[in-house]
């Protein structure tokens, strides 16, 4: 694990178990309605379509050929429009369920914005370098509540992939992903961290946090 590198501290529990109450069983039941609603707008416009074929085409072409074919023209649309209609369903929700089970790591973090407007979460050495970046939607709060843009973040999962980033203590929680390598990481940052960012990052207790 790469804090462990650097001798950043590591959570002895999954991130899960610093989650607000119940935030992740709103997640979970948020996954099972859209489940549920995916699967009955497809079963709707599959019987929908059997109705069709079976029934409707085949009276309605005997008896009126041209209300028949304006029928069967809105039959075939709603397949498409009532799965279109399923609610949308978070993917960060499912990247944050995903890795629920990891431990959070601590890092001193730099936040950035990228040239095409979107937000970045630089992981910072001891020695101010960039040790991995992620393009993270960091929350407005904590995208203007953190000082010059350095402070001290929660990650959990795999770096290069799909994450959770989080405030210390998870008050806010949210899902981010590991850029491609070779746009900043071989770059120093602005010198040695802030003594106390990396104190904290050294020392965090996270027992505090628990509830």
């Amino acid at each position: 694990m790469l804090a462990n590198e650097y001798g950043y501290q590591v959570s002895p529990r999954p991130a899960a178990d610093y989650f607000p109450a119940g935030y992740t069983q709103r997640l979970w039941k948020e996954r099972q309605r859209w489940h549920r609603a995916q699967n009955m707008a497809g079963f709707s416009g599959f019987v929908g379509g059997v109705m069709l074929l079976v029934v409707v085409i085949p009276e309605g072409f005997s008896r009126a050929p041209g209300w028949t074919i304006a029928v069967s023209l809105v039959g075939i649309l709603g397949v498409p429009l009532s799965l279109a209609a399923v609610p949308t369903y978070s993917s960060d929700s499912e990247v944050i369920l995903n890795v629920a089970d990891q431990p959070f790591q601590v890092w001193p973090c730099q936040l950035e914005q990228a040239a095409d407007g979107g937000r970045m979460v630089l992981l910072l050495r001891p020695d101010g370098g960039v040790a991995r970046e992620l393009l993270s939607p960091v929350p407005d709060d904590v995208w203007h509540g953190m000082v010059d843009g350095r402070g001290i973040l929660w990650i959990a999962g795999d770096l290069r992939f799909g994450c959770i980033v989080a405030t210390p203590g998870a008050v806010r929680v949210w899902a981010a992903h590991g850029a491609p390598y070779g746009s900043r990481a071989s770059r120093s940052g602005g010198g040695r961290v802030e003594e106390e960012l990396l104190r904290t990052a050294v020392q965090e207790t996270f027992d505090n946090w628990l509830p």
